[in-house]
């Protein structure tokens, strides 16, 4: 089993303020908050029609700058959830376990502030990775960010994102309450021969958030058995 060492301490300060603003830039340019008829202008017809159908929607990104190399993207999908619900995820702890891409354990190991430190163990049989993330709620802005702790032990090299959830106006035949989840992430493994082998992978599995949570959801509501 192989772990992802880090080559060295979190990035510079300027470079990850620059790739969370490129992210950011990224996602408003994509998309806005539904409007009252229809989708948001940015993203095209296309887009808005598959999310229509309860596809998602996927934007890879990558950022290179001195020696960073971060990879991910944005994610769009339409979920039968209310904000309320998400929000109420978001908070559980105990569920990233089952909305996170090949999470085994998440543990919050302390709080500051307004903030949680949330220790994540992910990966497969070839990769594991161990990881403390800060994670802020702000739910007046319907939004959670996420960010690595670099001060506790990390097997990634850097690592933000973000959630961002706003109410989608009820359509004739819909069952019930529904949200937009704007997902993006960012991660920057480190150079190396984990990098190389894994870094492509690393991105269609982090970008598949939503659809986890999706999956999380539709197991919620479903009725429990009879017997």
């Amino acid at each position: 089993m192989h772990s992802l060492k880090p080559t060295s301490t979190a990035g510079p300060r300027p470079q990850r303020r620059r790739a969370r603003a490129l992210l950011a830039a990224a996602a408003l340019a994509a998309t806005a908050p539904f409007a009252t008829v229809g989708y948001a202008d940015e993203l095209s017809p296309s887009e808005r029609a598959r999310l229509a159908r309860g596809e998602t929607v996927t934007r890879p990104v990558t950022i290179e700058g001195d020696d960073r190399r971060y990879v991910g993207g944005l994610t769009y999908a339409v979920l039968d959830a209310s904000v309320s619900e998400l929000q109420e995820i978001f908070e559980d702890v105990a569920s990233y376990r089952h909305v996170l891409p090949r999470t085994k354990r998440a543990t919050l190991v302390a709080r500051a502030g307004q903030d949680d430190l949330v220790e994540l163990r992910q990966g497969n049989a070839m990769i594991d990775a161990r990881y403390t993330l800060r994670v802020r709620h702000e739910p007046w802005r319907r939004e959670v960010h996420f960010w690595l702790v670099p001060s506790r032990p990390h097997d990634v090299r850097d690592a933000w994102g973000y959630f961002h959830v706003d109410p989608v106006p009820p359509t004739e035949g819909a069952p019930g309450p529904r949200s937009l989840v704007t997902y993006g992430v960012l991660v920057d493994l480190g150079p190396g021969l984990v990098r190389d082998l894994f870094e492509e992978r690393l991105r269609t599995v982090l970008l598949s958030t939503p659809d986890i949570l999706r999956r999380y959801i539709a197991a919620r509501h479903r009725p429990p058995a009879q017997g």
